[in-house]
């Protein structure tokens, strides 16, 4: 059943997509949002990401890992992926994970959708996270990092923070070892780096994770040997993992 919250998520859509039509950018002003694509640079602490999930067996390996570590994580899931295994999804928020959403299906091109269809998209993936996690997300990821001003601002109308990433360890890439991932992650990592990982392979990704489960202790390993801690992204920015949580409001992008 449609909650009446995203109903009025709708409505904003609506009104956007009759605007459209009038001006591509009538939704959106000179301070419409944009992405999220780092984090606090005051302190030693990164947060990895993981997307496309979940995804199992590999989901639970990744989590048993950073909890192993003492590290947390957030992670990108898809609605779709999340009604096949609402288990895993708990699992992650139980864990002390940040869990976010990362469209319902992973198709491309949702940048070149409607507002309405868009905010239709949005809201089936809340709904089956809810299910599975117990709260509606208000994190959000595009899929491919694809964004358009509609999608952000149809995110911004409902309290969405939209998550993108600067340091990729490109483990989506088939041809990528474990040891160019744990490099890709080492070599770039700065304070407030958010880190593109996947535990899942939707969007014609390799879903066989066996690579970044291999690379991911040595990671933690490292950043930790070199002064970081590893948090959730409402750690680490003013980005709330759902209503009413506690992001780090005292210390936003570029703080």
């Amino acid at each position: 059943m449609i909650r009446l919250d995203m109903l009025r998520l709708y409505d904003v859509a609506s009104v956007c997509l009759a605007m459209a039509a009038l001006s591509f950018s009538a939704c959106l002003d000179a301070s419409a949002p944009r992405p999220l694509h780092t984090g606090c640079t005051s302190e030693r602490r990164i947060a990895l990401t993981f997307d496309d999930g979940p995804n199992p067996p590999f989901t639970q390996q990744f989590i048993d890992i950073l909890r192993r570590y003492d590290a947390a994580a957030t992670f990108f899931v898809t609605g779709q992926a999340a009604q096949r295994s609402p288990d895993l999804v708990a699992a992650e928020h139980a864990a002390g994970m940040a869990v976010g959403a990362h469209s319902w299906d992973h198709r491309a091109g949702l940048e070149r959708i409607s507002a309405q269809a868009f905010a239709l998209d949005v809201a089936r993936a809340d709904d089956a996270i809810a299910l599975a996690a117990g709260f509606s997300p208000r994190l959000y990821r595009a899929p491919f990092g694809h964004w358009s001003r509609t999608m952000l601002g149809t995110l911004d109308a409902h309290d969405y923070s939209a998550i993108g990433w600067d340091v990729d360890s490109r483990d989506w890439d088939i041809s990528a070892t474990s040891d160019e991932i744990v490099a890709n992650v080492v070599s770039n990592a700065h304070p407030g780096a958010i880190v593109l990982m996947h535990d899942g392979g939707l969007g014609g990704g390799d879903p066989d994770r066996q690579r970044t489960l291999a690379a991911l202790p040595r990671i933690i390993d490292a950043l930790q040997r070199d002064g970081y801690r590893l948090v959730t992204v409402p750690e680490i920015a003013a980005a709330p993992e759902h209503a009413g949580a506690p992001g780090n409001h005292a210390c936003g992008p570029n703080k």
